[in-house]
């Protein structure tokens, strides 16, 4: 017992540093997951300290700890995350968001692979929404007819890139989070509760048939939830209204690409909540405005994800449209967006935003010129890297003109995206002059001279 209280002890002394790390790593994921048009809610805390005593002494009374060191071994929840999806079928996109926002170290699915369902409430079999077996019901003994909980469980870390100046410390917290549906996250606080502390001794057979029962609607309510967000994604295809928000925008691409045989859990959206204010302000947020661009997107969406490929379509060599992408970029929710500019702002007289504001200009100079090669409707524009083959092929630029370009435009997609606001400026003035030369190369081969 001595071991435990010293354990509980240290905890009591470090828990703003542990709810601190919970508020870090929710706000990360709130962001993330607003961002790329998935409806949650996201809560977070720092484990009680009477709770953590009281689960510390129910498992030492099955294996007693020996040392704080051991404890701290076996408890990885001191700080949680929990996501509630409002639709359970974007289980698997929840899940790519998490991996690219933290640092995952373990996971877990419920129930496990290969669970068995009809089991006896208290066996081996049964899982619970901590993970772990409920004690013992002596002779009630229920036999379970639905699943349990249902959920993925994520111990991460949170990576160095997403901390600021004097947050180092938190990169050492591991953080737990939660995921499952709404409706399982209720269930799953009253069947813990319940379960592990009950008022008056150990709950009935008739209480644990009731607990199924009730899991077996939920699980019913998910099949409802599910059938409710496809509804929603055959709204929001057919509509010719305005797009209603960024999680309708989010629908409409899920369902489309889908539609065109894209694996949407392996491909990510990305900022869809940027693309949407963007095309609001250009007031093209419809279908029938998005749609041209689908069949254009590189199937390359783990790098350049969709929003992204969209945008750079529909920015195409317009400094107008650079301007209103950039602005709905300084308003976006992901964590990863540290800009707040435009292309007017970029050029202000220090030298940062200086080379940024050359850089993009001279790009937007250079996709100008591209347009006007190809010839082509601006709606149907093919992409970048079609167009540099091209210019290959007719013998506007050399090969290594070419390999050079497409480093630029790995430049220009970081800058754009909000990932390139830290490049040095001497990088970035060299950048925007070597693309004006090209520029004045390609008009002049153009012209035959």
């Amino acid at each position: 017992m001595g071991v435990i209280d010293d354990f509980v002890s240290e905890y009591e002394r470090q828990f703003d540093f542990w709810d601190a790390s919970a508020r870090m790593a929710r706000g990360l994921l709130e962001s993330a997951l607003a961002s790329s048009g998935l409806r949650a809610i996201v809560t977070s805390r720092a484990k009680s300290v009477d709770r953590l005593a009281d689960k510390l002494h129910a498992r030492s009374r099955k294996k007693p700890y020996t040392s704080v060191a051991q404890i701290r071994r076996d408890i990885a929840d001191l700080a949680g995350v929990r996501v509630a999806l409002y639709f359970p079928g974007q289980m698997d996109e929840a899940e790519r968001v998490i991996r690219a926002t933290l640092d995952v170290q373990q996971d877990k699915r419920f129930p496990p692979d290969g669970a068995s369902v009809g089991s006896g409430v208290g066996t081996p079999e049964t899982v619970t929404a901590t993970g772990e077996q409920p004690p013992s019901s002596g002779t009630s003994v229920h036999r379970q007819r639905f699943s349990g909980y249902g959920a993925r469980h994520f111990r991460a870390l949170i990576p160095d890139s997403r901390l600021g100046p004097g947050e180092d410390r938190y990169a050492s917290a591991l953080v737990e989070v939660q995921v499952a549906s709404v409706l399982m996250h209720a269930w799953s606080e009253v069947e813990h509760d319940l379960v592990y502390k009950p008022l008056e001794g150990e709950l009935s057979s008739s209480e644990y048939a009731l607990l199924d029962q009730l899991n077996g609607l939920v699980l019913a309510g998910e099949i409802a939830l599910e059938q409710l967000q496809k509804a929603g994604d055959a709204r929001v295809t057919v509509a010719e209204t305005p797009f209603r928000n960024h999680y309708e925008l989010a629908e409409f691409l899920r369902s489309r690409l889908s539609a065109r045989d894209v694996d949407l859990t392996d491909a990510t959206l990305g900022q869809v909540d940027v693309l949407f204010d963007y095309l609001a302000e250009q007031h093209s947020a419809t279908a029938s405005s998005v749609e041209p661009y689908l069949d254009l997107l590189e199937r390359d969406f783990e790098r350049r994800p969709v929003a992204a490929q969209l945008a750079d379509l529909m920015l195409s060599g317009n400094e107008s449209r650079y301007n209103a992408y950039l602005r709905a970029m300084s308003t976006s929710r992901h964590p990863s967006n540290r800009r707040r500019t435009t292309v007017a702002s970029l050029k202000a007289d220090a030298p940062q935003p200086l080379a940024l504001g050359e850089f993009v200009a001279a790009w937007v100079l250079l996709e100008t010129l591209l347009k006007d090669l190809a010839q082509s409707d601006e709606a149907r524009l093919p992409p970048l890297p079609v167009l540099f083959r091209q210019l290959v092929a007719r013998e506007l630029i050399t090969p290594e003109q070419y390999t050079e370009l497409n480093m630029m435009r790995e430049l220009r997609n970081r800058v754009i995206h909000g990932r390139g606001a830290d490049a040095p400026s001497e990088r970035l003035s060299e950048a925007a002059a070597w693309l004006r030369d090209l520029t004045r190369t390609i008009e002049r081969n153009a012209d035959g001279g």
